[in-house]
């Protein structure tokens, strides 16, 4: 076998291949955010007036978020601490927090969290989010295409078909998980009874 290079097949658990995906993304993300940040703090230094109207921009910015009502409006009655903390902690507290990292780049962390963990169920509304928060057509077919080679093809697979949907202003989307996942459910307790 002189010449030929062996290549040792390392499986991972899907879990570690998660983490290492995401923990990739936030460097990422974290290297976008310090250049943001240290470009900001430049400019700041050469004109604090400009960085006073930054602040004054982002708060008027934060104060027009729209609140967000789908955990109360989906699980309020079932499940309301979950609700809550959906509505106010997550997306209320955490999401607003863009003078540390964008929307667009909580987006990115998010969209990719969810095709790892073959969340697709929830992807659909996190990816109509990212593409409102300026994520374009391009940037997520090549943050799927990367992921694929971390996640899996077949998530990326499924993924894309959600993605296609979403950015070709599909509206029948939500509509089709929503009887896929009933199906789902409903495939589930057969089996269970």
């Amino acid at each position: 076998m002189k010449g030929k290079i062996k290549m040792a097949s390392l499986k991972l658990l899907p879990e570690v291949k998660m983490l290492s995906v995401i923990v990739v993304i936030m460097f990422i993300v974290a290297g976008i955010a310090g250049a943001q940040q240290n470009s900001a703090n430049q400019n700041q230094n050469q004109n604090d007036q400009k960085g006073k109207n930054l602040v004054s921009e982002n708060s008027q910015k934060t104060d027009t978020v729209k609140k967000q009502t789908a955990g109360r409006s989906i699980l309020g009655e079932f499940a309301p601490k979950f609700a809550e903390l959906n509505d106010d902690v997550l997306f209320g507290e955490v999401w607003s927090r863009e003078q540390e990292l964008s929307a667009k780049h909580r987006s990115m962390i998010t969209v990719s969290a969810l095709i790892s963990g073959g969340n697709f169920e929830q992807l659909v509304p996190h990816l109509k989010k990212a593409k409102e928060n300026g994520i374009t057509k391009t940037e997520i077919a090549e943050i799927i295409t990367h992921l694929a080679f971390y996640t899996g093809w077949p998530k990326a697979w499924s993924a894309f078909n959600i993605a296609k949907e979403i950015y070709n202003d599909g509206n029948d989307l939500s509509a089709k998980i929503e009887t896929s996942s009933a199906n789902y459910v409903r495939l589930a307790k057969i089996r269970v009874d």
